[in-house]
């Protein structure tokens, strides 16, 4: 793949083609000197998932902002919708978009147009995801999820699939490779585990890694990550 100028640089700058960002997903409120080890391990960024954090909107707030002053790593704010974020999802948005840098709404949910529209206001990126827990879709249906996104008003597609064979992670890379668009894209599942490590040799701008417990199948551990990828050849 031929050498690009940075895509996007206010969450970090990202080119397809080089070694991926490797985001850490924050899913409790993990000790800010815990979160600095890992910037000194190599990690590029934080992924804030509000819906699996137990606490107060308030206190969430506060440790954003300690996050900001001491560690220093771009945050990526994501609330998937469950029962307890469902009726809360805009006014949670709006409350920490001011002290994140980019944000994750899943493609085609009630308010995406809402967040995205609100996002790009503040001047935050926008990453619109799809997951996949059943299966590897065909290349129509991945090209797809990619027009719909980008027609939405992402900035970078997310995709994430089920690989039930590692031909379908397989699959997956080779779309990533050849899709000309700002894109985040691996497999799930043990199959598709090694994708998560070589998917920036596919173009893959993150790759996405977990701090104590795996929030995705086949997910491996942020630091994990951080050793595998220097491996790689």
């Amino acid at each position: 793949m031929e050498k690009k100028q940075p895509i996007v640089t206010n969450l970090a700058p990202l080119e397809r083609g080089l070694k991926p960002r490797i985001v850490a997903v924050v899913d409790s409120l993990v000790p800010i000197a815990d979160l600095n080890g890992l910037k000194r391990k190599g990690i590029d960024l934080l992924e804030i998932r509000v819906d699996l954090i137990d606490t107060a909107l308030g206190s969430l707030v506060g440790y954003l902002r300690d996050i900001e002053a001491q560690v220093r790593l771009p945050l990526i704010g994501t609330v998937r919708e469950s029962a307890k974020t469902a009726p809360l999802r805009p006014l949670i948005f709006r409350t920490i978009m001011p002290l994140i840098q980019g944000v994750d709404i899943e493609l085609g949910c009630a308010i995406m147009a809402e967040v995205i529209r609100e996002a790009h206001g503040l001047g935050k990126t926008v990453i619109v995801s799809e997951h996949d827990f059943e299966k590897t879709p065909d290349e129509a249906a991945l090209q797809s999820i990619v027009d719909r996104a980008m027609a939405g008003g992402a900035d970078i597609v997310k995709i994430a699939t089920m690989a039930r064979t590692e031909d379908d992670a397989v699959r997956l890379l080779k779309f990533t490779k050849a899709c000309p668009v700002p894109i985040a894209a691996f497999a799930m599942g043990e199959r598709g585990a090694f994708s998560r490590v070589i998917a920036g040799e596919y173009g893959s701008l993150f790759t996405y890694g977990y701090i104590s417990t795996a929030v995705a199948p086949g997910q491996l551990s942020a630091v994990e990550l951080v050793k595998k990828i220097k491996e790689v050849p």
